[in-house]
């Protein structure tokens, strides 16, 4: 009698489980249920040696692309288990850096940096990291600032991206002890704001290799006819198959048209189906022999998706009048 009664209380539990009594577990953390918007849940890295597959999930991890103050997104597939996130297996690719032989995009968190442990609070993630974080990495004093922007901008947008978690606050444990504090602005690049704790971060799209990020920087560069850093963002390959243009051609090319002062996005860069190709619109203004300026709207120019968008030569070469 007593074992039936064993059998059939397990058998409760259990239903009671997988009908969502207890606390909801996605992809190894404890969502809060109590209203506490202030406590931490138990740390979501528990050191295990538990390697039953899970779930594959892809995420993008941003690294610095080439010599660039901007992010670029790589697509990566990671296996989940009960005690490894997502969360924690992007922070820790984004620590090892992308693959060795792919010299487009660099590291921009120092290598022996740990990463201590990930916690939810309400509705943003804290990751811990060890003091090794903010080892000095680059010799010229503007280009270390500029990597330990964008390397607390890679780890915000890495998580945030995932779609679980809107904010993202960096600590650092300088003790050793595990116990994390946040960075301040001057840690983390933005020395302009002096030491006041950096607040958790969102999204940030502004640094990131974007189509409409892509194409006004190449307007840009084409308005101050610097092209060396304008063929960053050509096409290595057109539309038809073709070779992209050599220095030498670009300037030859560019020569012949017509000098402009101003130029807009009359709407956000239009990826077409496949997500291998998209079109900008732009509204440019440009100078006029008689002295003036008269401005051309809506003119189409192609970009495609190498290792990060691109723009048609052939296509903006069009574009632009004689």
């Amino acid at each position: 009698m007593k074992r039936t009664i064993r059998c059939t209380l397990l058998l409760v539990l259990i239903l009671c489980v997988l009908s969502g009594c207890a606390d909801r577990f996605v992809g190894g953390i404890t969502e809060r249920n109590d209203g506490d918007p202030n406590a931490y849940t138990d740390a979501i890295l528990p050191e295990s040696g538990n390697d039953v597959l899970g779930d594959e999930v892809k995420a993008t991890l941003f690294f610095r692309y080439l010599n660039e103050e901007m992010l670029a997104g790589v697509e990566k597939t990671f296996r989940v288990t009960n005690d490894k996130t997502i969360e924690e297996l992007v922070v820790q690719a984004l620590i090892d850096g992308p693959e060795e032989n792919d010299y487009r995009f660099s590291r921009l968190i120092p290598d022996d940096t740990k990463l201590i442990s990930v916690k939810e609070q309400s509705d943003y993630l804290s990751v811990t990291l060890s003091g090794a974080f903010l080892e000095r990495v680059e010799d010229d004093i503007t280009g270390e600032v500029v990597r330990k922007q964008l390397a607390v901008q890679s780890i915000v947008n890495s998580v945030t991206a995932l779609g679980n978690y809107s904010r993202v606050v960096i600590l650092v444990d300088q003790s050793g002890q595990g116990n994390g504090a946040r960075l301040t602005y001057t840690q983390a690049g933005w020395e302009d704001k002096g030491d006041l704790s950096v607040e958790p971060l969102g999204l940030d799209f502004s640094v990131v290799l974007t189509p409409d990020n892509v194409m006004e920087k190449v307007m840009d560069n084409l308005m101050e006819l610097n092209y060396e850093d304008l063929i960053t963002y050509l096409a290595e390959r057109d539309t038809d198959g073709t070779a992209g243009p050599t220095l030498p051609e670009i300037a030859e090319a560019l020569e012949k048209k017509a000098s402009f002062v101003s130029f807009s996005l009359s709407q956000p860069v239009r990826v077409l189906s496949g997500g291998t190709s998209a079109v900008a619109l732009l509204d440019i203004t440009y100078n006029s022999g008689s002295g003036g300026t008269y401005t051309l709207t809506d003119q189409p120019v192609r970009m495609v998706f190498e290792d990060v968008w691109k723009v048609s030569f052939r296509s903006l070469s069009a574009m632009l009048p004689e």
